[in-house]
């Protein structure tokens, strides 16, 4: 099988394996272990902040952002498709007792929405106050612009709300706009980072922000029991990767877009590539059913609704595309699908 689930998927190199043997450890919750604290510095030095805080997942991450930056019953604003709204289990509700208030559409709030948000809060007591702003970059494998990241963050600041950035998939981001991974996280009170997503690493994500953001961090680390002890041995897999896998994500971005140009013109589907993602597009409601021929063929995918994602990782080669290629081209022929108009893009 060929897993393009997703590009969590990866097995640590040999090269991340020695390292992870050979990490020299401590007791991280005393902040004694060598190996977090380096990858600490170095990922709070690569997105510019003031510190930076390795966790488990993610979704942890992701969650001590939120749960540091409001208070119960504040509004947390989010698109729809946001990693926190559908991936999460309801978490910022069970932990941080805030309440999502989304749009849908383009994954960025135009002023007009955010202006009206702002005023119906400030104007009716029956409305919860606002608190958070949540970005998320890469967005399903979109790049936003930075100008609609700056043009968020600098109305929350404006406005007194804080602002996160989802950016598990930062490192693609960056790659795709050629900029420092600092300009992505620019503007933001806390970002997050996953080291496995991308990167290749087998185990965890960083919390990033100001050095008192990161101190209230830890607290909510501990509370939440993240707290790790002798953790330089998974800590040495993701800071391998740190140091050398970034600059390869972008040939995840090739991959991703040869295999896309080799699928565009199968009937009854449209491919794009978005940075390390394909998304296929299938008739209303028919994605599980193309997923499973694709299984059925020897490609794992995930699909839901009308569409089925393709993600390329560390563990894929140029021969895996042209076989993937190949093995949908036949999954789609033994459906019998009719012929549709096809759209090929890259971003």
């Amino acid at each position: 099988m060929i897993d393009l689930r997703s590009d969590t998927l990866t097995r640590p190199t040999a090269a991340m394996r020695r390292a992870m043997a050979e990490a020299e450890v401590g007791d991280d919750v005393f902040g004694e272990d060598p190996t977090v604290r380096t990858l600490e510095e170095e990922t709070a030095e690569l997105l510019g902040t003031e510190a930076a805080m390795y966790v488990p997942s993610g979704h942890m991450a992701n969650q001590l952002g939120l749960y540091i930056a409001t208070l119960s019953g504040q509004e947390v604003w989010a698109h729809e498709q946001h990693h926190l709204i559908g991936s999460e289990q309801a978490a910022a509700a069970v932990l941080s007792r805030v309440q999502p208030r989304l749009y849908s559409g383009d994954p960025w709030p135009s002023n007009t929405l955010l202006r009206d948000w702002y005023a119906r809060a400030q104007g009716d007591v029956h409305h919860a106050e606002p608190g958070l702003v949540w970005s998320e970059n890469t967005f399903s494998g979109l790049v936003v612009p930075l100008s609609e990241q700056r043009r968020v963050t600098a109305f929350a600041r404006a406005h007194g709300m804080r602002s996160h950035l989802d950016g598990a998939r930062l490192w693609n981001a960056a790659a795709a706009l050629e900029v420092p991974h600092a300009q992505v996280a620019e503007g933001f009170d806390s970002v997050s980072v996953c080291f496995s997503k991308g990167l290749g690493a087998p185990v965890g994500s960083a919390l990033a922000g100001d050095a008192e953001t990161i101190r209230r961090a830890r607290r909510g680390r501990k509370l939440l029991g993240g707290g790790m002890r002798q953790a330089g041995i998974i800590a040495a897999g993701a800071l391998y990767a740190l140091r050398h896998h970034r600059d390869r994500v972008v040939e995840d971005h090739a991959r991703a877009a040869t295999l896309a140009e080799r699928i565009s013109g199968l009937p009854g589907i449209t491919a794009r590539a978005r940075t390390n993602m394909v998304l296929v597009e299938t008739p209303a409601g028919e994605a599980e059913e193309y997923a499973k021929a694709f299984a059925r063929h020897g490609i794992r995918a995930l699909g839901s609704g009308d569409r089925v994602r393709l993600v390329v990782h560390l563990d894929i080669t140029d021969r895996d595309v042209e076989e993937a290629a190949r093995s949908i081209t036949e999954a789609v022929t033994d459906l019998g699908c009719s012929p549709h108009s096809v759209v090929t893009s890259s971003v």
